[in-house]
């Protein structure tokens, strides 16, 4: 079984240039596939002033249709749409994420956290089952969060995995060859049927450093209280994520609905 600890989130650059199948354009896609997918749209509501927005599944950027029917994908950029329209909403006065994720794909996810620590709106994350790596990346950036004792919280790092098939083709006679120009040292890096290098390996392992040096950084200007230790992408969970400091609260989603009614009241956030 896959665990969440096993989901770190994944760094943006290598996910496209290893897993572009996951991230295809769908500029093109004709109109029942877009009906197909705005199907498969994160579900929001609004009820006694509070905006709910599921964050479901793991998260990539414009993600193939078949990734979200059969593997549950979401699609990030859906999920910062479906935040955008809920903050422009006059009806809304806060914002609860009800969060169940292992997280997913660098690529898009930053820009879903950074809109949650900007948002002019209160905003509760929850989790009752994951909201690990990328997933915890974007919760993080909630003015309160909350999970059920159970849940698993953390997996705060990142990392880029590749598979190097170049034994098994050449053991059966199949040899891949990449040109490249002159100075395009990390150009075609990780080309399935291509030896990994030891240049390749540095920056692939620089790549996931500097993703993971932006996601601690974003964690910390929220909850500087997380000790470092807590910092090496163990997952934790509720009571564990309690006392390190990852989430502010014990509760069931009705107490974090209780929560972002209160918001909606008296957070600084709404002038009062």
């Amino acid at each position: 079984m896959l665990l969440a600890t096993q989901v770190p989130l994944i760094e943006a650059r290598a996910a496209q240039a290893l897993l572009g199948q996951f991230l295809q354009p769908t500029a093109a896609e004709p109109e029942p596939r877009r009906k197909l997918r705005a199907a498969f749209a994160p579900r929001t509501s609004v009820e006694n002033g509070v905006g709910t927005l599921e964050i479901h599944g793991v998260l990539a950027y414009r993600p193939d249709i078949g990734d979200m029917l059969f593997d549950g994908f979401e699609d990030s950029a859906e999920v910062l749409a479906a935040f955008r329209r809920l903050e422009a909403d006059p009806g809304v006065k806060s914002i609860l994420l009800d969060v169940n994720s292992p997280g997913g794909f660098s690529v898009g996810g930053a820009e879903i956290a950074d809109a949650v620590f900007k948002s002019s709106k209160p905003t509760v994350a929850w989790v009752g089952g994951m909201m690990c790596s990328l997933a915890y990346w974007i919760g993080s950036q909630a003015d309160a969060v909350i999970g059920t004792r159970s849940a698993m919280v953390g997996s705060i790092g990142a990392y880029v995995s590749v598979v190097d098939y170049h034994r098994m083709l050449a053991n059966a006679g199949i040899e891949v060859r990449v040109f490249r120009n002159q100075e395009g040292t990390f150009k075609a890096a990780g080309m399935p049927g291509t030896p990994i290098t030891d240049d390749h390996a540095a920056e692939f392992t620089r790549q996931a450093q500097r993703t993971f040096d932006v996601f601690k950084t974003d964690v910390l200007r929220t909850r500087k209280s997380i000790r470092p230790e807590a910092l090496k992408g163990q997952s934790f969970d509720g009571f564990q994520a309690r006392s390190e400091q990852l989430i502010d609260a014990l509760g069931g989603l009705e107490y974090a609905f209780s929560v972002s009614r209160r918001f909606a009241r008296s957070h600084p956030k709404m002038g009062h």
